[in-house]
């Protein structure tokens, strides 16, 4: 590591800044002399063969997970990972870790007297590091101990941390492992727990002044009588002056790519970043390989994502050429948006509301959209029509008034044209199966948007002049004006602000958007034409056959829906209606519609 001189002239209050800038830089300290005692049981073999001593002065030791009594004994699910690698459970330290000392050697300086000439002892580090701070990985058995330490520089300087606490195995806060079981080596007893016993990580604050001399060493001195103080590795935040950029606010996202950017400390002389993307919050370390390395600039587009996936990300910077690399920065995350969907597509509700589906916005109307969204959302699953038999559905209760709720789908890529969406519905009374009225001001919409939910269209209406039954009803739609990259699909249902007594569900299932190409059946059903008379009419207009009729809309030529009525009629008095051009649709039981042009006089 380079470490550069001028740093030291530098004011303490301009190095806690830079501290406080930059990203924690952790590296582990190999200790090359000073432990005194081997107090982890492992491999294979009695407990006595691979300790020399206990860890608490009545007999128990540690286990490694790689621990057997015999080849045959059945392998442990817990203890001291096998490598020596312990990363620390501590919240304000992700991505801190304590290498131990060989398993199969001495591992601990073990110190279970305040005897003078007898309680202390001195870990030498084979690789002196600069550093903020110092974190010391230990534990004391039958109970706490109380030990100074000192850390000593290279340059034969020292600082004194008088009255650590170490606390008793079992039992304290601020561990960095827990659970990691012990033997008795007596008769080679194990005992597993969860939570105990547990290492405790202990932190060392580098004084502003000390900050920029490598630590060579550090020396642990027992002071109180009771306990066995067991000191098993310790960490360093290290000092550089390679510090790590600050991430700002992520740009914009799309479904698959993001734009990030950072700034870079003053004073730090970076040639150039590496980034780190993935979907695990997994902290990365020094040996983590960039997706993206030596990037120059401040900002970067990430490209080639997952739609609807959550991403966390990483920058560090590069100093100096490649010799010398900051911390990795504190994370930043992002959603990436839902992509389109290229039909053919269904949603069964089976999961609910479906990916990339939103069912939790409110208020509004088809005009203003959306106004604001609830933790307890209006549409929900339930079993369609109320029963069990027919599986999960997506449904609205509707009941008392001013609850509005809105159920949008996933985008669509229809931007190949011919295709068409269909689904079932139905309404129930809340708690039985049986039909049931709409309110008086009650309106169940289902719309169109070809922007992505911007603005919508209104393609059919359910109110209090349709009657719906409480059978499975289906609705099919040619979307020929609906041929958007970005096409969506809403339900939108309210109460109004009438409070009426009905209290029913309305139910969607079985939501598709296929290709609109017919089967030959579907072609010869096609082919049946509306017929009304007369045409002109003046009030009255007569349905010339209505044996296979389902519902029947009247729309003006602006597309907007004048009269809806549900079943089969013979005739529609349309008397309110000014002199003017109409379109009259039939929609059929088959699935197929017809519309025509009626004229009033």
């Amino acid at each position: 590591m380079t470490i550069n001189l001028f740093f030291r002239a530098i004011p303490a209050i301009a190095l806690f800044a830079a501290s406080g800038m930059m990203g924690q830089n952790f590296q582990t300290l190999p200790v090359s002399s000073g432990y005194n005692a081997d107090v982890i049981a492992n491999g294979v073999g009695p407990a006595s063969a691979s300790t020399t001593i206990d860890v608490d002065g009545v007999s128990y030791a540690f286990v490694a997970r790689d621990f057997q009594l015999t080849g045959t004994s059945t392998p442990l699910t817990y203890g001291i990972p096998a490598n020596g690698m312990i990363s620390s459970m501590v919240a304000s330290t992700p991505g801190l870790s304590y290498q131990l000392g060989d398993l199969s050697s001495n591992n601990s300086l073990r110190i279970d007297t305040n005897a003078a000439g007898s309680n202390t002892g001195t870990m030498t580090f084979s690789n002196p590091v600069a550093a903020f701070k110092l974190y010391m990985l230990s534990t004391s058995g039958s109970g706490a101990s109380t030990v100074d330490v000192v850390v000593n520089f290279t340059d034969n300087t020292s600082q004194t941390f008088t009255g650590q606490s170490i606390s008793d195995w079992y039992g304290g806060s601020d561990y960095a492992i827990q659970g990691i079981g012990r033997i008795l080596i007596t008769s080679n007893g194990l005992e597993s727990s969860s939570t105990n016993p547990r290492l405790y990580q202990t932190v060392l604050n580098i004084d502003a002044a000390n900050q920029a001399k490598p630590v060579q060493s550090v020396t642990v001195t027992k002071t109180n009588s009771s306990g066995v103080a067991n000191i098993f590795a310790f960490s360093a935040e290290a000092y550089t002056d390679c510090l790590s950029p600050v991430l700002s606010p992520t740009g914009t996202v799309s479904s698959n790519t993001a734009d990030i950017s950072w700034t870079i400390p003053s004073g730090t002389p970076g040639v150039s970043h590496d980034i780190y993307y993935s979907t695990s919050p997994t902290v990365p370390n020094s040996a983590t390989v960039p997706n993206h390395p030596d990037v120059t600039g401040t900002s970067y587009t990430l490209s080639s994502l997952s739609p609807s996936t959550t991403y966390y990300y990483w920058v560090r910077t590069n100093c100096n050429g490649t010799t010398a690399k900051s911390a990795w920065s504190f994370p930043k995350t992002f959603t990436t948006l839902c992509g389109s969907v290229l039909p053919s597509y269904t949603n069964d509700f089976g999961s609910f509301p479906g990916t990339c589906w939103v069912n939790n916005q409110t208020g509004g109307t088809p005009d203003t959209g959306s106004t604001g969204t609830t933790s307890s959302p209006y549409w929900s699953q339930r079993n369609f029509l109320n029963t069990s038999a027919n599986g999960p559905s997506a449904h609205m209760n509707i009941y008392s008034n001013n609850r509005t709720g809105w159920l949008k789908t996933v985008p669509f890529d229809l931007s190949a044209g011919g295709y068409r969406v269909k689904f079932k519905y139905g309404v129930t009374t809340y708690s039985g199966t049986a039909a049931s009225a709409m309110g008086s001001d009650d309106v169940v919409h289902f719309m169109v948007s070809n922007d992505g939910g911007n603005t919508w269209v209104i393609l059919q209406t359910w109110d209090n002049s349709t009657s719906i039954s409480n059978t499975a009803n289906d609705y099919i739609y040619n979307l020929t004006a609906y041929n958007s990259g970005n096409t969506m699909f809403a339900f939108y249902g309210t109460s109004g602000s009438t409070y009426d007594n009905q209290d029913y569900n309305f139910y969607v299932d079985d939501f598709t958007v296929e290709s609109a190409q017919l089967s030959t059946s579907e072609v010869s059903r096609s082919e049946r034409k509306a017929a009304v008379h007369p045409n002109p009419f003046k009030d009255i207009l007569y349905i010339s056959d209505t044996r296979e009729v389902r519902s029947i809309s009247v729309t003006d030529v602006s597309g907007k829906a004048l009269l809806k009525i549900e079943g089969s009629v013979k005739e529609i008095n349309l008397s309110n209606l000014n002199t003017g051009l109409y379109f009259v649709t039939l929609y059929f039981k088959d699935g197929s519609q017809s519309t025509v042009k009626a004229v009033k006089k």
